[in-house]
């Protein structure tokens, strides 16, 4: 199933403006189904992990942008966000600007009928 997203559609999110760059259309895909394979495996992937794993094009500080984005497509599926079980290395936590609560959404996302 594709992207929810279109590729130059913009975004308004936590009062900014997103743009989905033909870099992020093309690197969502994977990053949604790398997420959906730890959300069932019931995982937390760090920023680094999945920027290595993917060999994604984001610095590890610059991947909020497009895990908003991961988000985004999710709320249109009707999802948890992903974005919930991608934490920092050092704390075990989400960044900071993370919207909403992340253990709860956590526990959303790791229920398997998500991602049948």
């Amino acid at each position: 199933m594709g992207l929810k997203l279109r590729k130059g559609e913009k975004i308004s999110m936590k009062g900014r403006n997103i743009t989905v760059t033909d870099t992020a259309f093309e690197c969502l895909p994977r990053v949604r189904d790398r997420l959906v394979e730890a959300a069932l495996a019931r995982e937390l992937v760090t920023y680094g992990e999945l920027r290595q794993e993917l060999e994604l094009p984001y610095l590890v500080q610059g991947m909020g942008r497009l895990l908003d984005l991961l988000s985004e497509d999710c709320f249109r599926r009707n999802e948890p966000s992903l974005a919930s079980i991608v934490v920092n290395a050092s704390t075990g936590e989400v960044g900071d600007d993370f919207d909403g609560d992340p253990a709860a959404e956590r526990e959303r996302v790791f229920d398997r009928k998500h991602w049948s």
